[in-house]
């Protein structure tokens, strides 16, 4: 099963339930961490660990059931897990049930970039890779659908 595949069994299996928790991977290089997370793990009810991450081409998403994990990177400082739940575009989501959940493709790219997950109280939120970084929005902006010729595909 590939990550798209594994990706779209996983959101099948966590419509109609709560979004309980989010955990993102942050570079942290003295004491300070990047604006970007590197990872994101998105913890639904009664369902296993979602996490998305960067595809090794830099531009498609990739998902797995297995944990955020930690790792010092000597020098280069150190990856951690930060609990990103009450940041913005997860605060009004967290506690919230998906209603609908769609792959958002490339064109451009020809690969699945990022997901757009739809919940009960009309807040979206679409975690995108761009340019070998995960990219969090609300709506995903004009911009970008346009210069990478951004469609989505519905998973429900």
């Amino acid at each position: 099963m590939n990550f798209s595949e594994l990706m779209i069994a996983w959101l099948l299996t966590v419509l109609g339930k709560k979004l309980l928790s989010v955990n993102a991977l942050f570079h942290v290089f003295s004491s300070e961490r990047d604006s970007a997370p590197q990872e994101v793990g998105l913890i639904f009810e009664t369902s296993e660990v979602g996490k998305l991450y960067g595809g090794p081409d830099g531009a498609s998403i990739c998902f797995s059931l297995n944990p955020i994990s930690s790792c010092d990177l000597g020098e280069y400082g150190r990856q951690e897990v930060f609990c990103i739940s009450g940041e913005l575009y997860f605060s009004d989501v967290v506690g919230r049930r998906l209603v609908s959940a769609s792959l958002v493709q490339s064109l451009a790219e020809d690969v699945v970039i990022g997901v757009a997950l739809s919940f009960d109280n009309g807040f979206c939120l679409s975690i995108l890779n761009l340019g070998d970084e995960l990219f969090i929005y609300d709506e995903i902006p004009e911009e970008i659908v346009i210069s990478e010729g951004v469609s989505l595909t519905s998973v429900s």
